[in-house]
């Protein structure tokens, strides 16, 4: 066996199943059920259920040290956030690998507060920060006229972006974070989400890069990708994503996100793991897991690779949660083709069918719920 991903009950870990697995890698699932689609996947070469990361994080850490017991060496890749905080804080069998440079470098990219200084030594602008801190100090505090209320760094009890277009929206908006939660208040921006993903080798050095465009997001204001297009790589923006990482001391598979604001792109957010688009960029030739791995193994990757420009994603769930709530054109607007999407895949139909049924099965179960 070769690597571990957990949490494989989600579209972004199967997405980093099938790119390992499609290189000839044998892969190990871990999911809190046995009708996780990453678990029927025939990329997964052995599956275990085991507890939920963000629900029972000791009792998961226990099973990866099991599931590293049964089947020896293995580079263990965490499906989320939650995942990868657990891991983190926990003392792993030396036979376990995180394929990350070490906690300091994640801190710095994953904490808020400390990405506006990286970003500004590499040449990227943020959005303006303007307030910091602990939920209940903010609420007591002389607040903004609205902002964008964000987690200070992922996995915690508040995990999600909100908007406030007000002073008195903003208050109801921190009522709702734990009160002793870690959040950042920035400026609220409009423009299109774009991102880049990129693979740094252990010398700071770029393996692979991916850039990709939103066309549409949901939530529509505050959201992610719902229907993107990949889109020829920016070189430039390319390297400043590497040079702040490589600041950082970081090597491994990142996204960054940027808003193309007016007065310029600004850096909104890195993700250090699998994250939910990723199945565009393996549509479209960049197997961004396959050079993760071998990076964390420290063989040679080789240079960045010419990939389609073109090729579609659409997160037909999202155009479906969009059209219950009155936004039905979505359902209709379809991307070009070349397409792909986060669940389902022609070379692996066990789990789009595992996905399927759960996308369809989660829609009669909201509706019923209604109607009680």
């Amino acid at each position: 066996m070769d690597a571990l991903v957990t949490d494989a009950h989600i579209p972004s870990a199967v997405s980093g199943i099938r790119a390992l697995g499609r290189t000839g890698l044998a892969v190990a699932a871990l999911a809190p059920h046995r009708s996780a689609a990453g678990l029927w996947s025939r990329y997964s070469a052995s599956g275990t259920v085991g507890p939920d990361s963000v629900a029972d994080p000791d009792g998961f850490v226990a099973a990866v040290q099991r599931v590293v017991a049964r089947h020896g060496r293995l580079v263990v890749y965490p499906g989320q956030d939650e995942a990868l905080n657990a891991l983190l804080a926990a003392s792993l069998p030396a036979d376990a690998t995180l394929p990350y440079p070490g906690p300091e470098p994640l801190a710095a990219l994953r904490d808020k507060s400390r990405l506006a200084g990286l970003a500004t030594d590499a040449g990227l602008a943020t959005p303006s920060t303007l307030a910091s801190g602990a939920a209940d100090e903010l609420l007591s505090a002389d607040l903004p006229d609205g902002a964008v209320v964000k987690p200070s760094q992922p996995g915690g009890a508040f995990a999600e972006v909100r908007l406030a277009d007000s002073r008195d929206e903003l208050r109801a908006v921190l009522a709702t974070v734990p009160p002793d939660e870690e959040v950042v208040l920035q400026e609220r921006l409009s423009g299109r989400l774009m991102a880049m993903s990129v693979v740094v080798d252990r010398d700071g050095g770029l393996a692979r890069r991916f850039q990709q465009m939103a066309l549409r997001t949901w939530p529509p204001d505050a959201g992610i990708s719902s229907l993107a297009v990949s889109v020829d790589p920016d070189e430039a923006l390319a390297e400043a994503c590497r040079a702040l990482l490589a600041a950082a001391g970081y090597w491994g598979l990142a996204q960054l996100q940027f808003i193309g604001a007016q007065g310029g792109r600004r850096l909104i957010d890195v993700n250090t793991r699998f994250y939910g688009s990723l199945a565009l960029a393996l549509a479209a030739g960049v197997n961004l897991p396959a050079a993760w791995h071998a990076v964390t193994l420290d063989r040679l990757v080789g240079a960045p690779e010419p990939y389609r420009a073109g090729v579609s994603y659409r997160w037909l769930e999202a155009d479906a949660m969009a059209a219950m709530r009155g936004i039905r054109g979505r359902l209709f607007a379809r991307g070009p083709r070349p397409r792909t999407g986060p669940m389902w895949a022609r070379d692996d139909l066990s789990a789009s069918a595992v996905f399927a049924a759960a996308a369809v099965g989660g829609g009669i179960r909201r509706r019923l719920s209604r109607r009680a």
